[in-house]
């Protein structure tokens, strides 16, 4: 699903990767993709933005189960080795902001 220019989360992609599980990608400037279009793991499907009510240029993201929000971080992170994710936070304390 691609939504332009919703006021809220702006402009917006909706991933469905089955089993019930659907995937936000909001805020977002460019979308590079269109309704209907099959995208695989790597495709960049837009650009990071600060459209709708955003403050600032972000990428707002969600994982959603059978229509239910779920936290993101149990499912981001589950491919890295235990060193890459060390790694993940070493830069986000270093640099001040957080991955969750």
């Amino acid at each position: 699903t691609v939504i332009r220019s919703e006021r809220g989360l702006g402009n917006q992609i909706i991933i469905d990767h089955g089993f019930g599980y659907t995937t936000l990608y909001a805020s977002m400037d460019e979308l590079n993709v269109r309704q209907g279009a099959e995208v695989k793991r790597g495709d960049q499907i837009g650009t990071v933005g600060d459209t709708g009510l955003s403050v600032a240029p972000h990428l707002h993201y969600e994982v959603h189960l059978n229509g239910v929000a779920m936290n993101p971080i149990n499912y981001f992170f589950l491919e890295l080795s235990p060193g890459d994710y060390d790694r993940l936070i070493l830069i986000s304390m270093r640099s001040g902001q957080s991955f969750d």
